[in-house]
């Protein structure tokens, strides 16, 4: 059993290239959303409710208690909690072709689960955080504010975090590493106890 599935009792095509400068196109849509998420764009914002649609460089931001879930074009699947926000600042899917490229902006707690754009060797996903920046390869990754620090733990690949200090670690499949300040060197990768892992997995859950 996947790692994402063993969290699932607890966590619960055609080719789009977007540049820069593109004006804003769909790229994947709402699956689920609890409380208050909004979607800023440069014509105002929209409240966002189950299918609406996610649009290249929108700004998602949840309020108070809030949860969003959301599917991009490529499988790629985003999880928010609550007072967050998240950009999506390159989006680059040609199904069969080489140079895809998936670039997010990330403040606040979430769950990346990696879909196409990493393609068989991975590597062209960049996830920026308030900590630093996190290379993801074949990647299930929750990362966010735990026990007075930034923590990011990987259920499945690869991750490579290197802060905005320049130093870097890799985390494997079941480890987790803590950042106390931006600049900060990141600790040795362990596996996380259980109590740790249960208050970021209640992040991103759901309520009933």
């Amino acid at each position: 059993m996947r790692p994402i599935s063993l969290l699932a009792a607890v966590f619960v095509g055609a080719g789009l290239a977007f540049p820069a400068a593109a004006a804003a196109q769909t790229i994947g849509s709402v699956d689920k959303v609890q409380a208050t998420v909004t979607a800023k764009r440069d014509n105002g914002s929209a409240r966002l409710r189950t299918r609406s649609p996610v649009k290249f460089q929108d700004k998602l931001v949840s309020g108070e208690k809030a949860r969003l879930e959301a599917t991009l074009k490529d499988g790629t699947k985003l999880t928010l909690g609550e007072n967050a926000s998240l950009s999506i600042d390159e989006f680059v899917y040609k199904p069969g072709e080489e140079g895809n490229k998936l670039a997010l902006n990330v403040n606040g707690a979430f769950l990346f689960v990696g879909g196409k754009i990493e393609g068989p060797t991975g590597g062209n996903v960049d996830i920026n955080t308030p900590v630093g920046t996190l290379g993801v390869r074949g990647t299930t990754v929750w990362g966010g504010p735990v026990d007075t620090g930034y923590g990011i733990i990987v259920l499945d690949g690869l991750v490579t975090v290197t802060t905005k200090g320049g130093k870097t670690v890799t985390l494997e499949k079941g480890q987790g590493t803590m950042i106390h300040d931006e600049d900060g060197k990141p600790s040795d990768p362990v596996a996380w106890q259980p109590a740790r892992l249960a208050r970021a997995v209640d992040t991103i859950t759901f309520r009933k």
